[in-house]
């Protein structure tokens, strides 16, 4: 049997992060997303101190998120596709050894 652990992990951390980012905790984004997400944050503080409006800042965050969940998704079906490989290469290889059976 082919061994999938390791594409496993990645497709449950990936799964993970994922309910992460749909949560909208920011742990599941990559560092420099953090970061971009603290900076619009801190514009928004400012012009809410202000009674002022920031839809910039605001349709920044949600295109890091969108961003974020599209990745995540993509890594996901990337990885289950190789695992899907892995185990169709590993059953023709187990074929082709049966089918060299004992005649």
């Amino acid at each position: 049997m082919a061994n999938t652990r390791k594409h496993d992990q990645a497709i449950r951390t990936a799964q993970a992060k994922l309910k992460g980012v749909q949560a909208r905790e920011t742990w599941a984004l990559p560092a420099r997303e953090q970061a971009a997400m603290a900076r619009h944050a801190a514009v928004l503080f400012g012009k809410a101190l202000k009674l002022k409006d920031a839809p910039r800042a605001e349709k920044a965050i949600e295109t890091i998120w969108a961003n974020a969940a599209q990745t995540l998704q993509a890594e996901i079906s990337a990885t289950e596709a190789e695992k899907a490989r892995v185990i169709a290469e590993e059953a023709k290889a187990k074929a082709e050894r049966k089918s060299k059976g004992w005649w």
